[in-house]
């Protein structure tokens, strides 16, 4: 303790070194996150390549299908215009009025493309398909308007959705049989089966190059995903060499020091270490430096922090001190808890002096009932707080000093409230049972005292 000789202070400071470690692996955390955010850029790009695909695919095949179905159903219509009972057979125009109000979309769809900038190539054959497919449905009106001159449609609302087309004064010329046939002809002749072929044609053209622009879009996202993840595998693996190499290093030159010390300092040693980094022995140098003060001030707290200056009895940090270990004995253990009453209407009423004197006649009852030379020491534990602790007593003396106690307070003309609890064998861990016990006790009773002087304060201003 005595040893006063500085250690030496030269060596290498761990800021030359932390900050240039710090400022390598902030740039590879910065690189890093800019790979990650990179990668999830092209994994998103890759996600709406898919998707605007999917949607181009599920488009032209609508385009198709929409066509197909309206065709299908004018055709039944033309084939069978009558049932079995020479009624008019409205079921197929039933079915394509109901095609028509779900939108035929042709129009639409080509629009779409349009706004979505597909390219030349597909928007030629969506602009082809999409005209066969309306000189598809032209035809298909036509040979309805045909059919209904020969077999009249009856005045069904629903087929009114289904546009009616003027015949001209050849068509009308024509017998019905000649005009059936006519009708037959449009719908299954040549001309309208090319206009078929041109819609399927055109359809397969934009998937075939819709997946090979797809194919190639999404080839070159796997490749720019692959490589960005390939450098940051690269990146992380650099920055946990750099966090080994690191921590190896400063294991040697700062946990190992600090283990060292720790030691010593648990030991209540002055501190040896001459190694490490520079800022370890400036700290080695300050903690001996502190020891030597400490030791001079220890003498002169101690005394002054263990003694309560009004009463003159140990206050809350002697008795936390008086019990540590308590109960290693296993003996009896009775610990009391006083709160002296109405002391801030003392303090208000008469002033602080008052109060003070109620706080020193209060210590002087319990000092007098509860103090014994071995084993029952009192303490001041905070503003209007005391407690008491016996040992190795029996509860009916403890149950004595306390009616002793109330003696003393009746005679002294003050109220204080108390709480016992007593415990015949102890362990460690019976003082704070027994305190928090006689605690509740205590403010119970303390609480029972507050209502009688209410109650008696109301009898009062009633008289």
């Amino acid at each position: 303790m005595n040893d006063k000789k500085s250690i030496k202070t030269d060596g290498i400071s761990a800021n030359s070194i932390i900050m240039p470690l710090a400022a390598v692996i902030a740039l590879l955390h910065i690189i890093a996150i800019f790979l990650v955010y990179e990668s999830n850029r092209a994994n998103r790009e890759f996600s709406v390549i898919m998707q605007k695909t999917s949607e181009c695919q599920q488009n032209v095949t609508q385009l198709q299908a929409n066509n197909s179905t309206l065709s299908e159903t004018a055709a039944a219509f033309v084939k069978m215009p009558t049932g079995r009972d020479g009624e008019f057979n409205a079921g197929p125009l039933l079915m394509y009025a109901r095609e028509l109000g779900m939108d035929r979309s042709v129009r639409k769809i080509a629009e779409w493309f349009k706004t979505h900038n597909a390219g030349a190539e597909i928007q030629s054959y969506i602009d082809t398909a999409a005209a066969a497919s309306e000189k598809m449905y032209e035809t298909q009106l036509h040979v309805i308007a045909l059919m209904c001159s020969i077999y009249r449609r009856p005045p069904i609302p629903a087929l009114s959705v289904i546009p009616a087309v003027p015949l001209t004064e050849e068509e009308l010329a024509m017998t019905e049989k000649d005009r059936e046939a006519y009708a037959r002809g449009l719908i299954t002749g040549k001309d309208y089966s090319l206009l078929r072929a041109s819609v399927a044609a055109s359809v397969d053209n934009c998937h075939r190059i819709l997946q090979q622009e797809s194919d190639l879009a999404l080839s070159e996202c796997e490749k720019h995903i692959r490589n960005l993840r390939i450098w940051l595998w690269v990146v992380m693996i650099a920055i946990v060499i750099i966090m080994t190499l690191s921590f190896v290093l400063f294991y040697r030159w700062l946990i190992t020091p600090l283990k060292v010390s720790a030691a010593q300092i648990a030991s209540d040693q002055r501190m040896k270490q001459s190694s490490g980094f520079r800022e370890m022995r400036l700290l080695v140098n300050a903690y001996n430096a502190l020891l030597s003060r400490r030791d001079n001030l220890d003498a002169i707290l101690r005394s002054a922090a263990e003694t309560d200056a009004l009463t003159e009895l140990p206050n809350r940090y002697c008795l936390q001190h008086d019990m540590l270990g308590a109960g290693d004995d296993a003996g009896s253990m009775a610990v009391l808890v006083f709160d002296v009453n109405y002391l801030k209407r003392m303090n208000d009423t008469k002033g602080h002096l008052a109060g003070d004197r109620l706080l020193s006649t209060a210590a002087a009852c319990i000092r007098e009932c509860f103090w014994m030379e071995d084993n029952g020491r009192c303490y001041r534990i905070g503003g209007d707080e005391f407690a008491a602790v016996l040992l190795k007593c029996s509860e009916e003396e403890v149950k004595s000093r306390i009616e002793r106690f109330l003696l003393a307070t009746e005679r002294e003309n003050i109220s204080v409230s108390v709480g016992y609890a007593y415990a015949e064998k102890t362990d460690e861990n019976s003082f704070e049972e027994l305190m928090k016990i006689a605690d509740t006790r205590m403010y119970a009773q303390k609480k029972r005292a507050h209502e009688l002087a209410h109650t008696a304060d109301t009898a009062d201003s009633g008289n």
